[in-house]
């Protein structure tokens, strides 16, 4: 699913969600659309939800065309991104001044400090794609998530200014920008974070371009004064400092006898800085400039990644049923396999599964019910589920008892399992967790009721799956 296409399709679905009253996209609307998406969709369910949301948002931008801002400016730090690069190079302009107008410090202590931060960033970012490569989970970074803030903060406020003249129309867009916030963090972090280099690197480029225009319109001297170093040493420190630039261009860096002729005294003015200003330029090049950008190119093909195959929130899955149940459903014949897992449900509580299910996955579907799973079957379950039906099953359903406690080795195993094979085996279908209140709402207090609903959704939702509840014996 492209960028664009999940960013309809989370708009629409919170409006929708938020708009009961089908005030804001009226139910023939939303009829229509998913007819037409379902007609043009071809059985793919990501397709059909885009086509439907396309559809969709153009009627709402129509009715609301400040909508279209938030789509715009959704997309992370693109606009205000050039004004720090802007900014940044404006500083490395400032930046060649430092020494003065017309004398450099060939210690180039400024240029110093700006080559050792860069080079403590890029351990960091070493570090942090070590981290990654080693843990599932990726760990965010203070100063792009600083500047993802930033940008959702501006959206926020955008937002805000909406509820004075359509207040339904500014929750909807509130919520969106949550669930947008939440599924498209890696692709705003990506467009921080290649902002952040352009800008460092523009602050390099900004002090070239600083000292070769002054170096045009001054006689600039170069020199150096310690009061700690003596030429020998400020040879040596000059030696680290400027001998890759050396390497590359092919300028010597004087002894320790012609760095103590052209120490600043009362009656030694330097020499000529041209040398040294070449050397300046070639270190900033290859220290902060050239590095910065080949960081910022990654950050280019990740979010070019990202852009082109944006996964798919777990929570569009039952979005997508609700979507088309009006119309037959997201397939015309669909298959629902039935699992329950340590749980035995009683007829009456099957039969309004079936009415359920029915209801909000469309009529036209056939329920396949399969036998209890027991504990201590959960391993071969898996291992087996798609010649127990999962290869022609287009939604699975785990239904288990709210009675029972969540646990790891057993209801984690399966869901985990479940949700691992259909991504690999059947990545169109959908694995839906339904936990059925009715024999524990007939035992305990509503508190009680209510603490174990939260921790069967915190467990089910850990393994990116939305739990669903229902009363089944009421």
């Amino acid at each position: 699913m492209r960028e664009d296409e999940l960013r309809s399709i989370l708009l629409v679905k919170a409006i929708e969600e938020s708009d009961r009253e089908a005030t804001l996209i009226p139910a023939a609307d939303r009829i229509s659309a998913s007819r037409e998406a379902k007609r043009a969709g071809e059985g793919d369910a990501d397709r059909m939800l885009a086509r439907r949301a396309e559809a969709l948002l153009a009627k709402v931008l129509v009715r609301h065309p400040f909508v279209e801002d938030i789509v715009r400016h959704a997309g992370g730090v693109a606009g205000v991104g050039w004004i720090v690069v802007a900014a940044a190079f404006l500083a490395g302009l400032a930046l060649s001044a430092l020494d003065g107008t017309r004398r450099i410090n060939v210690l180039a202590f400024p240029l110093l400090a700006l080559v050792l931060w860069n080079l403590l960033v890029y351990v960091l970012v070493l570090a942090s794609w070590l981290r990654a490569s080693g843990s599932s989970k990726s760990r965010g970074r203070r100063l792009p998530a600083i500047a993802v803030q930033g940008a959702v903060a501006r959206l926020a406020s955008l937002i805000a200014k909406s509820k004075s003249f359509n207040a339904p129309l500014a929750e909807a867009l509130a919520r969106f920008l949550r669930e947008w916030q939440e599924a498209a963090r890696p692709l705003l972090t990506a467009r921080a974070v290649r902002m952040l280099h352009f800008a460092a690197a523009a602050v390099g480029v900004g002090l070239i371009a600083g000292l070769y225009l002054r170096g045009i319109a001054f006689d600039y001297r170069a020199g150096w004064e310690s009061t700690f170093l003596d030429a020998a040493r400020a040879r040596s420190l000059l030696a680290v400092l400027y001998g890759p630039a050396s390497w590359l261009t092919g300028i010597a860096i004087p002894d320790a006898a012609h760095l103590e002729a052209i120490r600043w005294r009362d009656a030694v003015d330097g020499e000529s800085a041209a040398r040294w200003i070449h050397l300046l330029a070639a270190t900033v090049l290859l220290f902060v400039v050239s590095p910065r950008l080949v960081l910022a190119l990654i950050a280019t093909f990740r979010i070019a990644r990202w852009s082109r195959r944006a996964p798919v929130p777990a929570s569009l899955a039952p979005y997508a049923r609700i979507a088309f149940s009006g119309v037959g459903g997201l397939v015309d014949r669909g298959i629902v396999m039935v699992v329950p897992f340590a749980y035995e449900p009683a007829a009456n509580s099957l039969a309004r599964l079936r009415t359920l299910l029915g209801a909000e996955m469309g009529e036209h579907l056939a329920i396949d019910l399969r036998a209890p799973v027991r504990y201590g079957d959960e391993e071969a379950f898996v291992r087996n589920v798609g010649d127990q039906g999962g290869q022609l099953a287009d939604v699975i359903v785990l239904f288990a008892s709210l009675a029972a406690t969540p646990e790891e080795e057993n209801h984690g195993f399966v869901i985990e399992g479940l949700r691992d094979w259909l991504a690999k085996h059947r990545p169109q279908a959908q694995l839906v967790v339904m936990i059925d209140e009715g024999p524990y709402a007939v035992r305990v207090p509503a508190d009680r009721l209510e603490e174990r609903r939260r921790a069967w959704q915190a467990f089910v939702a850990a393994r990116g799956v939305e739990p669903r509840f229902a009363n089944l014996g009421a």
